[in-house]
């Protein structure tokens, strides 16, 4: 990666460069995109010393809320620490013109211009101070600067890239974190809710196992079911009988002797000799089997 990286356009990146290009390119920033300090810090690795930097900029910097950090490490507890807003960076990016499909890799100055003790680009002068720093001071501090613009290409890039996103932030980092606050505590109450309901559901099954053992029926659904089915059946024969001889009753032209039943037929003694209008009748709602006249009593079968 680091052979690919090499063979691309290096560009310097200040607050107010103009730069047309076709191919890709890597990014040196300047000081005026980013802080830099050199920090004495006693842990053991540059992942420790990151996480104590928002409170060593804290000192520096009135707002650290949008910071982002990076460390290189000197020597033993001594790092060179760097603090950037992506926002910033992102929309000098941007404004330069630069596609942001074009951007390969972005590098502090400060990493990589450090065989280059001073220079000027875009009528801009930068020089490392004592404590090699890389700082933007007056044109006139310059003694013997190099154009950089002349002399980017010399410059052998580092492994420390930047990791930036190239998108804008629409939401600070505060509103980020609100976000997130509201979404675990409605995560949370779900949660609660959750296993509220699977308790109360636990309730009710067991409440219903005691019903079920108290009424002696049985465990299974499927048992239950064919119980209600069988049930059902009864229900509704009887319910057909019941509509069957509401029909028979209502009608009080007709005098009946008996009324037999077996199984779902109907055995219907008249004391009638009009058997047309009988059967007529009957057969309105009902399946007749038989009907004969018997003496002066009219016998009829009725199927349900």
């Amino acid at each position: 990666m680091s052979l690919v990286s090499s063979n691309n356009k290096k560009v310097f990146l200040s607050t107010n460069t103009k730069i047309t290009s076709t191919e890709k390119v890597n990014i040196i920033l300047s000081p005026e995109l980013y802080w830099v300090r050199i920090f004495d810090i006693p842990v053991k690795n540059t992942t420790h010393a990151r996480h104590v930097l928002p409170t060593l900029f804290e000192d520096i910097l009135s707002d650290i809320s949008e910071l982002s950090y990076q460390v290189v490490k000197l020597e033993e507890n001594k790092y060179l620490c760097f603090a950037y807003i992506n926002k910033t960076i992102y929309e000098a990016i941007k404004k330069s013109g630069i596609p942001l499909s074009l951007v390969d890799n972005i590098y502090f100055a400060q990493n990589e211009c450090e065989k280059i003790k001073e220079f000027t680009f875009d009528n801009k002068s930068f020089i490392y101070s004592p404590d090699n720093i890389l700082i933007k001071v007056p044109n006139i501090m310059l003694s013997n600067p190099i154009n950089l613009n002349e002399n980017i290409n010399k410059i052998e890039l580092s492994s420390h890239k930047i990791d930036i996103k190239l998108y804008n932030n629409v939401l600070s980092s505060k509103q980020v974190y609100s976000i997130l606050a509201i979404i675990l505590c409605i995560s949370i109450i779900n949660i609660y809710k959750l296993f509220d309901c699977k308790a109360q559901s636990s309730k009710i099954e067991n409440e219903i196992d005691i019903q079920k053992e108290q009424s002696n029926l049985p465990s299974s659904i499927l048992q239950t079911n064919s119980i209600l089915k069988k049930y059902e059946s009864i229900e509704n024969k009887d319910i057909k009988k019941r509509d069957f001889l509401e029909y028979l009753l209502s009608n009080k032209t007709f005098k009946i002797d008996k009324i037999n039943l077996n199984k779902d037929i109907f055995f219907i003694t008249f004391n009638s000799s009009d058997k047309v209008r009988v059967e007529k009748y009957i057969s309105k709602k009902y399946k007749i089997i038989s009907s004969k006249v018997k003496a002066l009593d009219i016998q009829v079968q009725v199927k349900l």
